[in-house]
This record gives structure tokens, sequence and C-alpha cells, in this order.
């Protein structure tokens, strides 16, 4: 069963919706739960104000924070997936309403007015867009996404008649014909009506990549890394972090460039670039770590074998990436691929972050006692990951968001000291 819960200013926009079939046939036999919760209903006083002017002036008003706070916590879990509806998410795609057809709980957050508080969005795991252009409202988004993915959700339908459907395979479906066979002088192709089952699923198989060329022919764009790019920088540059301290190490730089690839699946970004960023990110740590990203996007930029790959264009929107991934940088990456590579950089794990710690302190101060260390890893993880830490998280990724309520959580009950002591001696003992 899945949980779909929506949150909208406007319930009665969903009266007919709940009525069509597919809907109506898996709530009856237990497959969905669906659920429309008013967010005025949340919001506090007789007036029930759930809207506001923006602050610095503009037309119109915008979502207030308490009110959506609220709703979330009546009626979200530890299960729950937050989906943001906006013109500024990512293209909602199949493969997103597989994605989400797999989850317990759906929470659909529909917006309305000029917008939501800024603050809204630090409560969403992702935003989603069905197209480049602007509703009334977040509600007919909801729609559009359920219907998707229920169609996905195991018992709701026949699995053959999602099977071959569009977008499955990131093909158009192939054409398809019923009686009569000739209709008025155009004919069913003959493989069709020939009975041999393997003839017809190749014919189907290259018209599906007709129709795909002709109609939407980026949906036939690369999706591997350049082989030969790849070999460049397996061989000439992830070698260069084998001398560098542990813990911005090659072991760090993979596991950068490995959550680089896994944010990138659901964004539009070219892979060879997201690869490359995230393998010269801290390049430039040769140089020390002061102005680091400043040396690592030099050293990209001068790079002359790139240009075997990339634009100048894509080369200075590389070097921007690489210099906006510092977590101490308050403002908001310039390009999508500063972003991704900022995000896959925080890797909010809280052992790992811990491990990482000790490993560059212990580096740094290596005559320094256990007490000395640890209060300059305890101050450096409340600084940077602490509830008024300067980290900033710049995508919805459900990972880190969840690993800093953890590191935070241990950081006011105490128990980061032990956390922390532990790992220390264990590093010093292994060392």
């Amino acid at each position: 069963m899945i949980r779909i819960s929506i949150l909208t200013l406007c319930p009665e926009e969903f009266a007919s919706f709940l009525k069509t079939p597919l809907i109506e046939r898996n709530v009856a036999s237990g497959i969905l739960r669906i659920e429309i919760v008013d967010i005025r209903d949340c919001a506090p006083g007789s007036f029930r104000k759930i809207d506001d002017s923006p602050y610095g002036g503009g037309a119109g008003t915008i979502l207030r924070v308490q009110p959506v706070e609220d709703a979330l916590k009546a009626v979200c879990d530890r299960n729950s997936h937050i989906v943001i509806t906006s013109p500024a998410g990512k293209p909602f795609k199949q493969k997103d309403a597989g994605r989400l057809a797999k989850m317990q709980h759906v929470v659909l957050l529909c917006g309305h007015y000029e917008g939501y508080d800024a603050r809204i969005y630090e409560y969403g795991d992702e935003m989603l867009s069905i197209g480049d252009y602007v509703l009334s409202g977040g509600e007919l988004p909801a729609v559009v996404i359920i219907q998707a993915l229920m169609r996905l959700v195991d018992g709701s339908m026949k699995k053959e008649s999602v099977m071959e459907e569009s977008f499955e395979e990131g093909l158009l479906e192939y054409p398809q014909y019923t009686k009569p066979s000739d209709y008025k002088g155009k004919k069913v192709p003959e493989i069709l009506l020939s009975g041999n089952h393997e003839a017809i699923r190749e014919w189907r198989r290259k018209e599906a990549l007709k129709q795909t060329e002709t109609y939407r022919p980026d949906l036939l764009k690369k999706k591997e890394i350049d082989p030969a790019l790849k070999n460049y920088i397996d061989e000439n540059i992830l070698p260069q972090y084998k001398d560098y301290e542990e813990s911005h190490g090659l072991s760090h730089i993979k596991t950068v460039i490995e959550n680089s690839l896994e944010l990138c699946k659901d964004l539009e970004a070219d892979i060879d670039m997201v690869y490359t960023v995230a393998a010269y990110h801290d390049i430039g740590l040769r140089y020390g770590r002061e102005d680091h990203e400043t040396h690592s996007g030099r050293w990209l930029q001068e790079d002359k074998k790139l240009r075997n790959w990339f634009t100048e264009e894509e080369i200075r929107t590389m070097k921007e990436a690489v210099e906006d991934h510092r977590a101490s940088r308050k403002e908001r990456p310039r390009s999508i691929y500063g972003c991704i590579v900022a995000e896959a950089d925080r890797d909010v794990d809280p052992k790992r972050v811990i491990c990482r710690c000790v490993q560059y302190e212990t580096a740094h101060y290596p005559e320094a006692d256990e007490g000395e260390i640890l209060e300059k890893i305890i101050g450096h993880i409340k600084e940077k990951y602490g509830e008024n830490g300067y980290l900033k998280l710049w995508l919805p990724c459900r990972k880190n968001r969840e690993g800093l309520a953890v590191l935070r959580k241990w950081i006011i009950t105490g128990e980061i000291v032990e956390i922390c002591k532990e790992e220390l001696q264990k590093q010093r003992k292994s060392s």
C-alpha cells in the first residue's frame, strides 16, 4: 500500500479527481490511502491567515512558514517523502514516477499565491515541476504526479499494460494499430499480422527508436561517461590525490564522485561535466587548504587536454562549479554543477564526518594530547554542523538532511564527545 497526503489551500479541486476509476479502485482495494489536508486548518486565529506580503516589497503575497510546518508535522513520520511542487523544481519524468511508486508515504505540498517563503523549501526532500510555465497553484501538478505514479504501484494495473509504454526505457512508444487492417488504403504494417513475435518485438524496438529520433531526440542524450575522458581523469588526475592527507585523499574524492553521479541521475546535467567537476574539486589542496577551491578551478581551466571534450563555455562553468563547492561559501553556487559537487562534498554521513574530522586534526596536530585534539574536533563539528553552523545544503538530498539532523542531536545531547573520543582512540591504535 502507498499512502499519499496532499497539502493544499484548495481541497475542493480534488473532489472529481478522487472519483476517477483508477483512484477509486485502488482506494477500495486497499492499494492506496489518500488524504487531503487543508493547510488553513493549521493557521492560527479566526481568520486563518496563511499568506503575507514579502519582506523587501513585491507584488502579491507568499505562503507563510508556520501553517505549512504544522501541516507537515500533522501528517509526516519517518517514512514520509516530501515533494514540493514548484516551477523551480526539476522536471518530473517517468523514472521519478517509478521511484515515488516504491515509497511508503508521499507528501505533495501544493503552492499558491506568488510562491513559498524560502524557509519552507528546507522541509522538502525534493522539488518537482511538470513544465516550464506558471500555474495558479500546485494542485494540477499534484494530480499529474499521482496519476503517473499510481499506474506503477504493484497491483494497480496489469504489468503488461505499463511494461512497454513511452519513457519506460528512455524511448517513446512504438506505433500501434487496430482494426480494420486496411483503412482507406492505409494499411497496418504486414509484420504485425505475421504472428512472428520475435520479428514483431524487433520491429517495435526499431520503430520506438525512430519515433524518439523524430519527436524527442533529447531523450537519446548520452547517459554514460565518455570512456576516453574517464580514462584520462582516472590515469592523470585521480592519482594526484594519493599523497594528499587522508581526509581529502583519494577515498574522499571517489566518494564525492559517487555522490555526484547519484545526484546527477535526477537532474538535467551533463554527466561528463559532473564527473570532471567532482574529480578536480579538491586538486588545488596541493597548494594548501586556504583558497584551495580557487587553485582547483584554475587547474581545471588550464588543463588543455579537457578541450578534447568540452567547449570554453563548459570549462568556464566547471571552473566556477569547483570554486563554489566549499562548505564555508555563503552564496548559492552559480550553476547546477556547483550545487551537485557542493552537495556531494557535504556527504553528511555522521560517522564518516567524525572520522574525517579526526583524520584532519590528528594529521595537523600530531603532538597534541587527546584532550586538545577532542576540543578541536568538537569545536569544528559544532561550528560547521551545529544549529547555527555555516554548512548549507543546496539540493534536496534526504541523506544529507537526515545526517545533519543526527549530528545536531548528538551535539545537543552531548553524545558527540564520546563518539569522537572512540573514533580518536581507534585511529591512534591503528596508526
